[in-house]
């Protein structure tokens, strides 16, 4: 009798890792061919109901030795100070790994170059990367989630620049559904750009926002010149300079390649928005 496939989430704790748990644990339930969630948090963080502590690699190899098969999510972010000791683990397309289509971005954050090493050193231990646009969703992100309560409490639309740039946010349910097609789909190594259905001008993206809260008000733009000048006060509103320069950067993904392996598509972004704008009324009324 074949054993049970099993999934090791490292990162449970946090935003993606929360509702990653959740959804494989419903796909587990509801599938003629049930598997084993574990979530793995660091000890001390936030944690889900029945996480295992994996305070070092030790630990992580006595979760991933006790039974086969076993995939491997590895969700922590690759400019942490704490991930060389996962991604020194790889070993082979069974691990699917997080990072970011930002650091592909012109303005560098800090981390970038230590997180592009590590990026490829992941990719040369055999595993599949992910690299997200803006995901947003559940109401506790800090990009859509946080544009629909400014909106919500200041009844002004506003944008960078002129807003024509182009971003391409994907809602964190599609990410869970990428992550779940990974578990059968035969993925090589490699870099996958993930974003969501449509790319669209931000100037579009703040007006359908509006639209679904009902605001009226017409839309403000920042200008450009205002925004780098801007830029090197950045620490007073709390942000980093690098921060307030990617706002008027372009944010897409030619995902083409990463649809096709993995066999998934997101769903349409108007679907999305309207679920984003109920997730953070949800989480007001409770």
């Amino acid at each position: 009798m074949t054993a049970p496939l099993k999934v090791l989430v490292v990162g449970a704790g946090g935003y993606v890792g929360r509702r990653l748990v959740r959804h494989l644990q419903l796909l587990s339930s509801s599938s003629t061919e049930p598997f084993e969630v574990v979530a793995a948090v660091r000890p001390g963080s936030r944690t889900v109901a029945g996480a295992v502590p994996v305070a070092d690699a030790s630990a992580l190899d006595r979760l991933v030795g006790e039974a086969e098969p076993f995939r491997v999510v590895c969700l922590p972010q690759l400019t942490g100070n704490h991930v060389d000791w996962l991604v020194d683990r790889v070993d082979g397309p069974r691990w699917l790994v997080f990072s970011s289509a930002q650091l592909a971005a012109h303005t560098a954050a800090p981390g970038t170059e230590v997180a592009l090493a590590r990026q490829a050193r992941a990719v040369g231990r055999g595993a599949a990367v992910l690299a997200p646009t803006m995901i947003f969703g559940g109401g506790q992100d800090e990009n859509i989630s946080r544009i629909v309560r400014s909106m919500r409490s200041t009844h002004i639309p506003t944008f960078a620049g002129d807003g024509s740039q182009l971003v391409q946010p994907i809602h964190v349910d599609d990410i869970c559904s990428l992550v779940a097609a990974h578990l059968w789909a035969e993925v090589g190594a490699g870099v996958y750009p993930v974003g969501g259905s449509e790319a669209l001008p931000v100037s579009e993206l703040i007006g359908s926002i509006a639209e679904l809260l009902g605001v009226r008000t017409p839309a403000l733009g920042l200008p450009l010149a205002a925004l780098r000048a801007g830029a090197r006060f950045a620490s007073v509103v709390g942000l980093r300079p690098d921060q307030v320069l990617r706002l008027i950067e372009d944010k897409i993904v030619d995902d083409t390649l990463t649809r096709a392996a993995f066999g998934w598509e997101p769903k349409p972004l108007a679907h999305r928005l309207e679920q984003a704008v109920r997730e953070v009324d949800l989480l007001v009324d409770r």
